[in-house]
């Protein structure tokens, strides 16, 4: 088999398995990450990594890890989260009395959880008691989700927590922060991919940072109109620092702060 038969294999292998189309994610990326598992297992060629692939099933869970990018940080970004926390959020909280957010992309779930805590926080300077919120966090990989509603965290993960918040809104058992669970049950995890449409006119706000940046630009055309959809009106949606709001949606949303990518739905 040529290589270029068995690189379309390994793509088709892996969209059978998972539903994940790979046509669909810019082909120099996705060559640069089978190409740094392949190293980690002393292989040259496609052809040998598919059969390998093939007669072990734990080895497909630990490609789709290093297909999709799970490096994330509770406050990733802090410009970002200051800004939502400070002109942002406030105003919709005012004048909502629940709140809808999706954390689209959400790995171990670093970023929902952030979420939670900011909105805690601004409720409580708002002197609003039991505000009730709703935060949903999707990702495509099981093995991050599992992670992620365990709530267990350690490490650089942590790095942009202050003292404060982590005593705040963690246990901590000598290893691990521990997500309080007051705040884990107002986050609902769930496996999906955002390829596909999800729920319409549901969502206030959707966080959908360093994920579309991998894809092509018809699926990122695609997945953006899929958001738009998701959105209520006057619905806030926020990209990654470097991702670029598509010109062909630029009549659909208006562009609230172009430092932090954050953007608003048209009416």
């Amino acid at each position: 088999m040529d290589e270029n038969k068995a690189f379309e294999k390994l793509k088709e292998s892996i969209y059978n398995k998972f539903g994940l189309d790979l046509n669909q994610y810019k082909e120099n990326y996705l060559k640069r990450r089978l190409a740094a598992r392949m190293r980690s297992l002393q292989m040259i060629s496609y052809e040998e990594y598919l059969k390998y692939l093939l007669t072990r099933e734990d080895e497909y869970n630990i490609l789709l890890d290093k297909l999709t990018i799970n490096v994330t940080q509770f406050f990733r970004d802090p410009e970002t989260f200051e800004e939502v926390e400070k002109n942002i959020l406030p105003n919709i909280m005012r004048n909502n009395n629940t709140i809808k957010v999706w954390s689209a992309g959400c790995s171990t779930g670093e970023e929902a959880y952030s979420i939670a805590i900011m909105m805690e926080e601004i409720a409580e300077n708002l002197g609003i008691l039991n505000y009730k919120y709703n935060i949903i966090g999707t990702d495509i990989d099981e093995k991050v989700l599992y992670k992620a509603r365990l709530g267990y965290y350690e490490g650089r993960t942590l790095d942009n927590l202050s003292d404060i918040r982590k005593k705040k809104y963690f246990d901590f058992d000598g290893k691990n922060y521990i997500i309080k669970e007051n705040i884990k049950k107002k986050v609902e995890f769930l496996k999906y991919n955002i390829m596909e449409p999800f729920k319409k006119d549901y969502f206030n706000i959707i966080f959908c940072r360093n994920v579309i940046i991998y894809f092509t630009r018809e699926l990122q055309n695609k997945v953006i109109g899929y958001f738009y959809d998701s959105l209520k009106e006057n619905g806030i949606f926020i990209m990654g620092k470097t991702e670029t709001m598509l010109l062909s949606f630029r009549n659909k949303f208006e562009c609230l702060n172009i430092r932090e990518r954050i953007f608003i739905k048209r009416a």
